[in-house]
């Protein structure tokens, strides 16, 4: 199934060759989860990302169980940095 998957900053490097704005429709399993999703793009998997789904931020503790449908809207963005 596709989903469109979105990133900001350094995590583009991760999308797929052609990728636009950071932004890309992909191809997961069904029933993929956004941990899965982590993986298979090649990102660091014990990393502290912002995730949201479908525009709502999705707990750390859920990103493991929650299946993804098709069309979904995932954005993993990279751990906030301040000082």
């Amino acid at each position: 199934m596709k989903i469109r998957v979105r990133t900001a900053g350094l995590l583009g490097k991760y999308l797929p060759p052609g990728s636009a704005g950071n932004a890309a429709d992909i191809e997961v399993a069904d029933g993929a989860t956004p941990t899965e999703v982590i993986a298979q793009l090649g990102m660091p998997t014990d990393a502290s990302y912002l995730v949201t789904l479908n525009g709502e931020s999705l707990p750390r503790a859920e990103r493991a169980h929650r299946a993804l449908a098709a069309n979904d809207d995932l954005a993993i963005m990279p751990p906030l940095k301040g000082g």
